[in-house]
């Protein structure tokens, strides 16, 4: 939730499971480095080495939208189905939801409806990877927005965050973005868009990158987080 009477990028947003309001699209980097001999209980891995970092994603839907993490380990064998779905688990997602990946794609949300953000009133929406604040704080005519990642995925990261910065357009058009941070992985990510008044389509989204160790394998990964919502008094 957001405090209440208070406007500007100081804004602080407390994440409470109360109603949908995002949706998410993925994006994810590969960076290079030289692959580390798995630690004992590390994931198994099947006979096929790999020439290339290997890239896996998991996209998690809901009726207010989704969100894809993305990873890609430095090298050496490709993880089974088996070791995906283990994983999976430990990350908090279904059965199946870790798939290899490959190809670029796109950085925004394409359209879809648009959720309605109510004056002060302070909807979240959680999923495996993290949650989602925001508020329309029409008295500041701005919205006031909050994410914080999830113990689970904060449990494979083993370097600060690098937060691109939110984008965000109003009624199609693209708006200045808010600044990036470099911070750690505990960090409860917040800011204002601004301006916005009543009955405005606003569309925004934050790209997160960072190290990872999986299965006592080192790699890279992405999060991409986005919500469409209309703001109403």
């Amino acid at each position: 939730m957001v405090n209440e009477g208070r406007g500007g990028k100081g804004v602080r947003v407390r994440p409470a499971v109360v109603a949908a309001v995002a949706a998410a699209l993925l994006a994810a980097p590969v960076a290079q480095a030289a692959p580390e001999s798995p630690r004992a209980g590390a994931v198994s891995t099947g006979s096929v080495a790999a020439s290339a970092p290997q890239t896996y994603a998991a996209t998690t839907t809901t009726a207010g939208g989704r969100t894809t993490l993305r990873f890609a380990l430095d090298g050496g064998a490709k993880l089974s189905r088996a070791d995906l779905d283990r994983v999976g688990a430990q990350l908090g997602l279904g059965k199946g939801s870790l798939r290899a990946v490959s190809g670029s794609v796109a950085q925004r949300a394409a359209a879809r409806r648009s959720a309605v953000l109510r004056c002060d009133k302070n909807p979240s929406w959680s999923d495996a990877n993290g949650t989602l604040a925001a508020r329309f704080n029409c008295h500041y005519s701005n919205i006031n927005w909050g994410f914080k990642i999830s113990a689970r995925l904060q449990s494979i990261i083993t370097s600060n965050v690098n937060e691109s910065g939110v984008s965000w357009w109003r009624n199609g058009k693209r708006m200045p973005k808010n600044a990036g941070h470099v911070v750690g992985k505990s960090y409860h990510f917040h800011g204002t868009l601004k301006p916005v008044k009543h009955g405005d389509h606003v569309q925004f989204q934050d790209y997160m990158t960072f190290r990872v160790r999986i299965g006592g394998r080192p790699g890279t990964g992405s999060l991409v987080w986005a919500a469409d919502v209309t703001a109403k008094k």
